[in-house]
């Protein structure tokens, strides 16, 4: 409990700083923007001063406290200086009874959901849904690296000696409420439910400002993080085709695998991409936060503001390069259908800010853009593009065609401005920008904000000028169309459906030795499987992981498996190969053995054995014994 204390203090703290700047800014925010977006953007800055101060002086708790310690002496000195001037109050500023339900049950149902999302038991550490499974064993292993491991300037913990090339400040700040003592068990998972929420503040802030109202904004939070599209007919579909159908559905209301067989590709938000991708948490703020002051800028025509808007953009390569990304999708839109000489001063600062972050996080190579090319229908096939999008999205489809046509839905300002999003989904439906095609969902995810808070705009509008009952319980039915599948999704989760094991209590116990018991830079070969104990947990680099994410990355590894499966296999050349990539401790375990060939017996009789449980042996083969 102090260690959870400690870090929830660190990250007010740390907040606090952003609230206070922005309310010092006079940039035209509300309150609750200003919490909403100044909280994350003093986590991000205070998180690069932990960057930075931690490659010259190492991560410690000192440093973690001591740069907590200045960014609430910062927001004291902001706060002392008095109350700025206050904007005049706009419509839909109050929070309704609606908004407040729809945000309430939204926090209390993550609060569930992280309080199990990674647990330890007698059988090893579980995680909570099908994607932290994907997605968590890398980022457990940052913020170990940082943590345990002295990752200091940070290289690729999974590639040692180059460069990270991946958005990782959201494990700078969980690898410093680490060494304040939290277990990164702990440490991750509230650090997410503290972010999700104010993600949620977030999208709802920005959805009022557009719409002016809190009840509309509300009814767009719950499209955007409960949307699905027809989905959730596969499951019910069961009950009526098969015998005992509909006890299998109340045992099993969701299945994803059933669902990308059927080619439903877009998946729920938050299960997809804010809960396991953490690196949105601080992109959705962020990029909130320089749209909405680009839309100020916009309406004030104040040239200060769109220089701040370039700022909050500028931080984004280290927070989230999909944001980033979606940014450079949106803003040229935005840009031609606002013109202004703002835009300039804008575009100077972005790229001034940006451009170090991006050289020095790629290590001047162009990382998984390289691999950018044509995909007409993007991942339709074998569905034709259009029934694609419509068995997807389901209802929303053609509600957002509706609010599209309606001219007097909105403000012509904000139609305007939401009308900037949609190339996105146009240029997401011809290019595939990484590797991995799905990763398009990264930019698309912005198109469907504003589409949420159109549609949300469109069904209440229909609601207010269509009293009669028929027609609302229409709209009800359409509305429960739409949110059906993310409702089956978390309902299932919270039944304990989609649970998996991480690591075993033998490889928890086991990453908990080696990092006891092994230097934190040294550098270990290791099986290739997502979910190794060792950079998972230890801390510790290794010459390779994973390959699913070193290819998604941009990466080419192949030499260097190679490599790997010559030095488990103890080939004639293995020494000269452990040399050429500083391979201090070789492990072998299950994988090793199993799928990439590794020679135990070798091992045993040349490498002395340094740590050993029923499953794993663990060698020192920097000193080979004598022959």
């Amino acid at each position: 409990m102090p260690s959870a204390l400690a870090s929830l203090a660190l990250l007010a703290a740390m907040a606090s700083a952003g609230m206070q700047s922005l309310r010092r800014a006079r940039a035209g925010l509300s309150p609750l923007e200003i919490v909403a977006y100044g909280a994350p953007l003093g986590i991000v800055v205070s998180s690069l001063v932990i960057l930075v101060l931690a490659c010259a002086f190492g991560l410690s708790a000192g440093l973690a406290a001591a740069v907590g310690a200045g960014a609430l002496a910062c927001a004291w000195v902001l706060a002392a200086r008095g109350e700025p001037r206050q904007d005049e109050r706009r419509p839909g500023r109050v929070l309704t009874p609606i908004a407040l339900l729809v945000l309430g049950m939204l926090a209390l149902r993550w609060a569930v959901l992280w309080s199990g999302a990674l647990t330890r038991g007698s059988s090893g550490l579980t995680v909570g849904f099908t994607n932290l499974f994907g997605d968590w064993a890398q980022h457990l292993g940052d913020t170990t690296s940082f943590a345990f491991g002295r990752n200091f300037p940070p290289t690729h913990p999974r590639l040692p000696g180059l460069p990270f090339s991946y958005h990782y400040l959201t494990s700078i700040t969980a690898a410093a409420m680490v060494v304040l003592g939290l277990d990164p068990i702990r440490a991750l998972p509230l650090q997410s439910f503290v972010l999700s929420v104010l993600v949620l503040l977030g999208v709802f802030a920005f959805a009022r400002r557009l719409t002016g109202s809190s009840d509309v904004a509300a009814l767009a939070a719950c499209l955007f993080f409960l949307g699905g599209g027809f989905g959730w007919w596969l499951p019910l579909a069961q009950v009526f085709r098969e015998p005992g159908g509909l006890a299998a559905f109340l045992h099993h209301p969701w299945s994803q695998t059933v669902q990308e067989a059927a080619n439903f590709r877009w998946q729920n938000v938050y299960f997809a991409l804010i809960g396991p991708q953490r690196s949105c948490l601080y992109g959705f703020p962020l990029g909130l936060l320089s749209l909405t002051l680009l839309l100020e800028g916009i309406a004030r025509k104040a040239l200060g503001v769109f220089v701040g808007a370039g700022i909050v953009a500028g931080l984004l390569p280290f927070a989230h390069l999909g944001t980033f990304l979606s940014l450079v999708l949106i803003v040229p839109a935005v840009a031609l259908l606002f013109p202004s000489r703002g835009w300039i001063a804008f575009g100077a600062v972005w790229v001034a800010v940006a451009t170090p972050q991006i050289l020095l996080q790629q290590g001047g190579g162009t990382g998984a853009l390289h691999a950018m090319r044509w995909q007409v229908g993007w991942i339709a096939p074998p569905d034709s593009w259009g029934w694609f999008w419509l068995k997807n999205l389901g209802a929303f489809l053609p509600a957002l065609g509706l609010a599209l046509l309606d001219r007097d839905l909105l403000a012509p300002q904000v139609r305007r401005f939401l009308a900037g999003f949609m190339p996105v989904f146009v240029l997401a439906n011809l290019v595939s920008f990484q590797p991995w095609d799905w990763d398009n969902t990264k930019v698309l995810v912005w198109w469907y904000l504003a589409s949420c808070v159109l549609v949300a705009a469109v069904l209440a509008k229909l609601w207010r000028e269509v009293p009669h009952w028929p027609a609302r319980a229409t709209i009800g039915v359409v509305l429960a169309t739409m949110l059906g599948a993310g409702v089956l999704q978390n309902v299932d989760q919270l039944m304990g459906n989609d649970r998996h094991p991480l690591l075993t209590a033998e490889e928890v116990a086991l990453a908990e030795r080696v990092r006891k018991e092994t230097e934190p830079r040294a550098i270990f070969a290791v099986g290739i499987q997502s979910n190794h104990p060792v950079p998972v947990l230890a801390g510790r680099r290794v010459m390779m992981s994973y390959p699913g994410w070193l290819w998604s990355q941009g990466f080419d590894y192949a030499e260097r498996e190679r490599d790997l499966r010559a030095i488990l296999a103890l080939a004639p050349d293995a020494t000269e190969r452990m040399a050429r990539y500083h391979v201090d401790y070789v492990v072998i375990g299950p994988t090793e053995k199993e799928t990439l060939g590794a020679d135990l017996a070798a091992y045993r009789a040349r490498y002395p054995v340094v740590i050993e449980s029923e499953s794993y042996a663990i060698f020192d083969v920097r000193a080979p014994r004598p022959r």
